[in-house]
């Protein structure tokens, strides 16, 4: 529930609030990042919430991946547009979110396409939005670096008379973010960027190495119909399993044509995904859920459900052990867009994110790519899109390797 009692006063208050929730995040073994939602007019502490990426099995006792979307900011949208009406929240423009940590590229457009305020205490030198520290978000289009600068603020932090150069610095960033006025101390400066850097390389660790290799695996659609397996996909969406592709990295036109109708069976969806496992067996295809939230895309929608069914499975003594033989890491599948995402749509910038937040590492070298577009973006160019994804931060380039490429067919024609 909205908690109407604890109120903040500053920044230094705020940065405490997020890091104890960096700290629960750290202590579950997944990413350690915390972040909360504060009503700009009281201090009100509406919502905090820590990241959730990897939770662990009471099959194996291991961390696993559990979502790879979310991250504390993801979350609290989340959580925000699923409260909203019943809790009267005040409009995303009179909030902040304050992070632990610069949000990365999914974090970034999740809270762009919001129009939330944001506030950051830590930077994030390999996978934030401002990885350079130049606070001129370049590595976003031009439109979305003009509202990044009027959304975004990093908090002054340390003190110059008593602490290192290295923890001080002034606030940068947009008018409406609280407590802009005030100052972090250099401890908690240190402690949300320490936190942080004490777990990334074992939880990214975990969760790109969660999976056999595709010449290990049992194929999924030969397990009988009323499997847990395939009904619990089922349940989501109906189709799992009934239609196969014979090159899942050939999307043809059977794809194309389950696309367009998944997508005009949603009232305002403008897009659809679908993922295909590493025998070309459509898993899951959906399209946007607008009414549920602007950030439910279709992707978002795709690798969120192929993960948490994943890890409900895995966590189930009965059929873990199928599982791990039949559903591996979404790295081996590939991801197939209806349409190529719009270059100049935060939401965009999100999914390209998600994306990366999924892999948690390098793409099996493959050709064709793992993420494939059949028609070209509805407004902007294919040129505009590709250079958004080799602007972003370092993570997406250097590790992930994030590319995206055109189908062989482009429609049933």
């Amino acid at each position: 529930m909205c908690n109407k009692k604890l109120m903040i006063n500053n920044a230094d208050e705020a940065a405490s609030t997020v890091l104890s929730q960096a700290m629960i995040a750290a202590d579950q073994g997944t990413f350690a990042v915390g972040g909360c939602i504060i009503e700009n007019s009281s201090g009100r502490i509406i919502k905090a919430m820590h990241n959730n990426a990897l939770k662990s099995l009471s099959t194996t006792g291991k961390v696993f991946t559990f979502d790879p979307t979310a991250h504390g900011e993801r979350q609290l949208v989340s959580w925000y547009y699923a409260n909203k009406t019943a809790l009267a929240l005040p409009e995303p423009k009179d909030l902040t979110v304050v992070t632990t940590l610069d949000p990365c590229a999914m974090c970034a457009g999740t809270l762009l396409t919001a129009g939330f305020n944001v506030a950051v205490v830590a930077i994030d030198d390999f996978a934030g939005i401002n990885y350079n520290q130049s606070f001129l978000f370049n590595d976003l289009p031009s439109n979305l670096q003009i509202l990044a600068k009027s959304k975004f603020g990093y908090y002054a932090c340390g003190n110059k008379d008593r602490d290192p150069s290295t923890y001080v610095r002034k606030y940068v960033g947009g008018p409406n973010v609280v407590f802009s006025n005030s100052v972090v101390s250099s401890e908690n400066l240190m402690g949300c960027g320490d936190i942080f850097q004490s777990s990334v390389n074992t939880v990214r660790d975990n969760s790109s190495d969660s999976g056999l290799t595709p010449d290990l695996l049992a194929n999924p659609a030969k397990l009988p119909d009323d499997s847990l397996i395939k009904t619990s996909f089922r349940k989501a969406y109906p189709g799992a399993f009934k239609l196969s592709i014979p090159n899942s990295r050939l999307p043809n036109t059977d794809l194309y044509d389950l696309l367009v109708d998944v997508k005009n069976s949603v009232p305002n969806a403008e897009n659809s995904v679908a993922f295909l496992d590493p025998f070309g067996n459509v898993v899951l295809c959906f399209a946007d859920t607008f009414e549920v939230s602007p950030i439910q895309t279709a992707f978002m929608n795709v690798t969120q459900s192929y993960a948490k069914i994943r890890h409900e499975l895995m966590d189930n003594e009965e059929v873990y052990k199928k599982t791990e033989a039949t559903l591996t890491h979404p790295k081996y599948g590939t991801f197939v867009f209806l349409n190529a995402p719009n270059p100049a749509d935060p939401a965009t910038v999100m999914m390209l994110g998600a994306y990366g937040s999924t892999l948690e590492g390098s793409v099996p070298q493959i050709f064709p790519a793992n993420l494939q577009y059949y028609n070209h973006p509805t407004e902007g160019t294919v040129e505009e899109l590709t250079s958004l994804i080799m602007n972003l931060p370092p993570f997406y380039t250097q590790l992930a390797q994030l590319s995206i490429m055109q189908t062989a067919v482009s429609s049933n024609e």
